[in-house]
């Protein structure tokens, strides 16, 4: 989805009534339906919209319309009043209780924040400011209550702000969404289509979505077998750190490599032999200089390989410089090339936390976009920088995933995250595509699990085993 100003979009609106392609309550309809279709396997016990004077509150009662439940309606102020388009949505709301006082708490209840769109200038009302507070607080005051956001969470960028934990974007992501400390506002990003509307390219970046271009697995020809299907060579696993070698490399094989590798030194590897898929074939070195991988396509190196030095350092930067493929660096080969200063070049991807990436980019902090531009400057590489709002980006073009969520903050995802990337890199894919698609698919899966366990960790292993479904669900 692109990125453009609420300016560009309120633009773009107006020569859509001129030009006479749609009226705004036309509009507002399409854009209803399409909500109702994107969250049409939420199933709230209740809905408590809260509704603005504005359009945006019509997009809020259209979806609550929708959702098959009880709807309460708040307001701000003293006095109930709306636009037009939005009366209109009310009217079809049938059985809506509209409500002067704060609804009580109710386990499963979904908030829709109506309040105020993308198009609301500076600070709050004090009516506002006191809907906002209310809704924060009922969204703590019961299990299973959460806030979806209509548009923009009212209030983001400044002191008193809807803390949702969804954000159905329409039409564009407006760029305050994605400012650092902002997705703790935002939540998960849905995306709105809004096709009618000529919305302006106003930035190079973008945000993931289902149709975006670098979320898209190409069809496998009939024809395909294991040796067309890539081949993965993995270098990870020390003592202590086996899991990490076997997340990755069963990462890789679910996510479609037609064969994988594993290396690891002799003295793990009856030990990593005795875990690991029987599928993956596993060889024992007693150096990293005896690692010689012509057929494959793509390297990982670093899950679990622990602290590097010496000959074993010098022999897998050899290792890297020699490979013909393309090189994926997580976990501790990232500690080792930047230890030593290594170089990247356009073979190269890069999926570094934030702590990895100050060992990479040990430069003043700057916001998460800024490091990734500044060091993208001097290294013609592929970057993935984790975090809530994963950055995938090289010199040309850069995204932003919003799948995922906090029932990922667990070990190991890191891992399983290398190893997809690996996998879909070996089946051919550019390496900024591979690692777009890697993010958003392992988010995927991972609110999948979530979606029907309701637990608070979906751990790394099972978003591995969920990876199949999650890409088969991006497959062209």
């Amino acid at each position: 989805m692109l990125i453009a100003s609420a300016q560009g979009i309120r633009e773009a609106e107006r020569a859509v009534f001129e030009a006479g392609v749609a009226t705004s309550s036309e509009l507002m309809d399409a854009v209803v339906e399409r909500m109702a279709e994107v969250f049409a396997d939420w199933r709230p016990a209740r809905v408590v919209a809260y509704v603005g004077r504005g359009n945006n509150g019509g997009d809020a009662l259209g979806l609550a319309a929708r959702m098959g439940c009880p709807v309460v309606l708040r307001y701000p102020g003293d006095e109930f009043k709306v636009s037009v388009e939005t009366q209109r949505q009310l009217d079809m709301c049938s059985g809506a209780e509209v409500r002067a006082a704060a609804p009580q708490p109710m386990a499963g209840t979904l908030i829709l924040d109506g309040l105020l769109g993308s198009g609301a200038r500076g600070g709050l009302s004090a009516e506002y400011a006191a809907c906002v507070h209310e809704m924060n607080a009922l969204r703590e005051s019961a299990p299973r209550c959460r806030t979806l956001a209509i548009d923009m969470p009212t209030g983001l960028g400044t002191s008193v702000a809807v803390r949702a934990d969804a954000t159905a974007a329409i039409g564009c992501v407006k760029p305050e969404m994605l400012v650092d400390g902002a997705e703790d506002f935002v939540g998960r990003l849905y995306c709105i289509p809004l096709p009618e509307v000529d919305i302006p390219h106003e930035c190079a970046d973008s945000v993931l979505e289902l149709l975006h271009p670098l979320c898209r697995l190409p069809r496998r020809p009939y024809s395909l077998y294991k040796n067309r299907a890539g081949r993965v060579a993995v270098v990870a696993g020390s003592a202590g750190y086996l899991g990490a070698a076997q997340m990755c490399a069963e990462s890789a094989l679910r996510a479609g490599a037609g064969l994988v590798a594993l290396y690891c030194h002799a003295d793990v590897y009856p030990l990593l032999a005795a875990r690991v898929a029987p599928e993956i074939m596993v060889r024992a070195v007693h150096s990293y200089a005896e690692i010689a991988e012509p057929h494959a396509q793509c390297m990982l190196i670093g899950p679990g390989l622990g602290k590097v030095e010496g000959a074993e350092a010098d022999a897998l930067h050899a290792l890297v410089n020699a490979f013909p493929g393309t090189v994926v660096l997580d976990a501790d080969g990232l500690n080792l090339a930047a230890a030593q200063g290594w170089e990247f070049n356009n073979r190269c991807i890069l999926t570094p936390h934030p702590g990895e990436m100050h060992r990479l980019d040990p430069l003043p902090a700057a916001p998460r976009r800024e490091v990734v531009r500044r060091f993208l400057e001097r290294h013609d590489c592929t970057l993935l920088l984790k975090g809530a709002r994963t950055i995938v980006a090289d010199r040309a073009h850069a995204c932003y995933n919003g799948t995922g969520g906090p029932f990922m903050a667990n070990g190991g995802q890191g891992d399983t995250l290398s190893g997809c990337i690996a996998a879909l890199v070996a089946q051919g894919l550019p390496p900024l595509h591979a690692a777009a698609l890697g993010a958003y698919a392992c988010g995927l899966a991972a609110e999948r699990i979530h979606q029907r366990t309701a637990a608070p960790a979906v751990t790394a292993t099972q978003v591995a085993e969920e990876l199949p479904a999650a890409l088969g669900e991006l497959s062209m």
